[in-house]
């Protein structure tokens, strides 16, 4: 446990995969910078927090923020999230929706119309073969508009090297839904 993210990475280089990182830290610095540092130096970044400013989560998961944590959960609910972090999963949640929603500015990639079609179809699980098929153009077309799309994510400071990363950015820009969580019986 480090008070600063500067405490951590002098410390903790190498001790875990997974940081949970405070939104207000003893040095007072930007989420959005933590953030950036963290996942910069190679560790996936679970945000904790108690969830009322949601402009600071906002920057925190554009800069590479995995999930949230409120502070109110069950230690459990966390070290659970946590797990499923560092196993590379995305954490959904209703803060996350909403920091998301609410932000005007968070979709930077500027996709075309057909580039968002394109999109919704291949992050959805289609092939480049079916989505060319649903679209009507040929699949070297389906290619180009993918190598366009993560260009402009890359460019946009959000790379999807993959098509996990391509389905991710689909959500957190409104082209796919999020999907819900099965209930436990």
């Amino acid at each position: 446990m480090a008070s600063t993210v500067d405490a951590f990475l002098g410390a903790g280089a190498g001790i875990c995969d997974v940081v949970a990182l405070d939104m207000s830290l003893a040095d007072g610095s930007r989420p959005s910078e933590n953030v950036r540092r963290l996942v910069a130096a190679g560790y996936k970044v679970l945000v904790f927090t108690l969830g009322d400013d949601v402009g600071a989560l906002q920057e925190a998961l554009a800069n590479g923020a995995m999930g949230v944590s409120r502070k109110s959960e069950p230690t459990a609910e966390t070290f659970s999230k946590l797990r499923r972090v560092a196993a590379g999963e995305s954490i959904d949640s209703q803060e996350m929706a909403a920091a998301i929603e609410t932000d005007t500015q968070f979709v930077e990639a500027n996709l075309s119309e057909r580039e968002a079609e394109c999109l919704g179809l291949y992050a959805a699980g289609f092939s480049q073969y079916q989505v060319a098929r649903r679209m009507n153009v040929v699949e070297s077309t389906v290619k180009t508009y993918i190598d366009r799309i993560r260009e402009k994510y890359e460019g946009a400071g959000r790379p999807a090297e993959t098509k996990i990363d391509l389905y991710r950015r689909a959500v957190e820009d409104g082209i796919l839904p999020p999907l819900l969580p099965l209930r436990k019986k």
